[in-house]
Formats: C-alpha cells, sequence, structure tokens
C-alpha cells in the first residue's frame, strides 16, 4: 500500500523519470475545479507507488516540461501541439478542465473514491484529487 504523500517534483526528478513508470496523471488546465493549473501523477519505483505534484505557479516551473512529456506519449488531447513519440496512456476527459492518463499496461479498479492498482502481490491506491474526477473518469473507464 502507499501512503498518500506528494512529492514536490523537482528537474532532478524529471530527468530521472521513465514514462513507462508513470501509472496515473492529472492534468489540470486554467480554472479546473480542484488542482487548478496542477499535475499530479503516480510513479510505481523499486515496486513503491510514490505521489508527485507540480503546479504552474511552482518556482521551477516545471508544469510545462510535465505537460508535454505526458502529451508526447497519449493521442486524444492536443495541447500546444505536441507530437505523439510513442503511445504510453489512454486518456479520459477528468471534467471541468482535468485530463486523466493511465498507463495502457495497467489495469485499474474501482473502489470507494479511489483507484486499486495490483503489481502483483502488491495493492496500491490511487486518488483523485477531488470527487468529480474520481467519478468522471470512473464512468469512462468503465465504459471504455
Amino acid at each position: 500500500m502507499t501512503e498518500d504523500i506528494s512529492i514536490k517534483l523537482s528537474k532532478e526528478i524529471i530527468e530521472a523519470l521513465s514514462v513507462h513508470d508513470i501509472i496515473y496523471v492529472e492534468l489540470a488546465e486554467g480554472g479546473a475545479m480542484g488542482n487548478d493549473r496542477g499535475i499530479m501523477f503516480y510513479c510505481l519505483e523499486d515496486q513503491k507507488l510514490k505521489k508527485y505534484e507540480t503546479s504552474l505557479f511552482d518556482e521551477e516551473n516545471l508544469y510545462s516540461e510535465m505537460q508535454l512529456i505526458i502529451l508526447e506519449h497519449q493521442d486524444k488531447l492536443e495541447i500546444n501541439n505536441a507530437t505523439i513519440r510513442k503511445l504510453v496512456f489512454d486518456y479520459f476527459y477528468g471534467g471541468m478542465g482535468n485530463h486523466v492518463f493511465v498507463n495502457k499496461g495497467i489495469q485499474l479498479e474501482k473502489s470507494e473514491n479511489f483507484f486499486n492498482f495490483k503489481n502483483g502481490i502488491e495493492n496500491y491506491k490511487i486518488y483523485p484529487t477531488v470527487q468529480g474526477v474520481f467519478d468522471s473518469v470512473s464512468k469512462s473507464f468503465y465504459n471504455k
């Protein structure tokens, strides 16, 4: 299981990041409900699920860099004319300006207000930023 503690995204983390280790991403546009102009994502690293966050308002301004990494690996959402490199994520609209990306190799199970992700015998919890995102993704994810 994972504790839902966020790690502030840094340049060093981005440089060491493998897009294939990213399990779940929420990208919020300006004016989005909940995590306005923020990016939150979970990565599986050494059998531990880690939660990272950044915002357009953070000093290092890594929002745009992380946004581009995500958009280059999915084929539905077009922002800033991102070029698709390799499809890694399925896209789901999270409602009210929120966008969710789930690793194509991952099966999430809906639970009460969170998603379960199983990896071998380990069970991890993924918490969306707001209830509306959870509801929207749950509906579209399971009607896919």
